[in-house]
């Protein structure tokens, strides 16, 4: 059975992992899910062309992909550390595109026990039409990361 621990960019491991650490069992493997690329979308702005080419071979360099899987596994390394310790294999993975896309790929597989994503915005919104959300503290700084455990078949 595996943990699906998707990442957005803004997003820390360090913050996701006590979660993580309550929910997975031994036996069980942890997936983390980065975005391609690991740091950010580059582009060219050179005009003069021999600085073009140069900075071209840069930008091929920093979108290799072997390249940001080694970035999203040094991203990770706290729980790459930890949890096998504990029996929990850890695996690490990067996604081009949609994060909603590469969660519905993984799921399919059928092999996925449990999602854990720290909330979004749009989790903070939902709880003003509820009642659990105020407006002020929709704006308001998290003393905690909310976290979001989402079970597969709910976005099947």
């Amino acid at each position: 059975m595996k943990i699906l621990v998707p990442l957005k960019r803004s997003d820390r491991v360090k913050d996701l992992m006590p979660y993580v650490e309550k929910i997975a069992r031994a036996g069980m493997k942890a997936v983390f899910l980065v975005p391609y690329p690991v740091d950010g979308v580059r582009w060219s702005s050179e005009e003069s062309e021999i600085k073009a080419i140069a900075e071209g071979q840069q930008l091929a360099e920093y979108y290799n992909w072997e390249n940001n899987l080694q970035k999203a596994r040094d991203r990770v390394s706290l729980a790459v550390e930890d949890l096998p310790s504990r029996g929990i294999e850890v695996a690490v993975d990067i996604y081009t595109g949609s994060l909603t896309a590469a969660i519905k790929d993984y799921t399919a597989r059928g092999d996925v026990y449990l999602i854990v994503t720290a909330a979004g915005i749009g989790q903070r919104i939902a709880g003003l039409f509820n009642g659990s959300n105020s407006l002020f503290e929709l704006f308001k700084r998290p003393s905690f990361l909310p976290v979001v455990l989402i079970h597969p078949k709910a976005v099947s």
